[in-house]
């Protein structure tokens, strides 16, 4: 269950060798003139991918529901979940 307080959400996943991540970010977006506003967003990053792949969303819960979604797809296809949380830090 995520805890809607906290900004940033991982999930690491792994498949042959092959680490993933999923992310589930809020914050603050500045534009070029400095103009700010809210963006929630699932950012994806598969080496085989190349580039890594942010969706942003118009609220949290939709967010939130694509994020688990994503999760539970990665894992019918056979990914394994190494972490899931809060981002570690030290």
């Amino acid at each position: 269950m995520i805890d809607r307080t906290n900004k940033t959400y991982l999930t690491i996943l792994t498949k042959n060798s092959i680490f993933s991540f999923l992310g589930l970010v809020r914050a603050e977006m500045v534009d070029a003139d400095g103009d700010s506003r809210p963006l929630t967003a699932v950012v994806k990053l598969d080496p085989r991918e190349g580039e890594p792949i942010l969706k942003e969303f118009t609220t949290g819960g939709e967010a939130r529901r694509h994020y688990e979604e994503a999760i539970s797809t990665s894992i019918e296809r056979g990914w394994s979940v190494v972490y899931r949380g809060l981002p570690l830090r030290g």
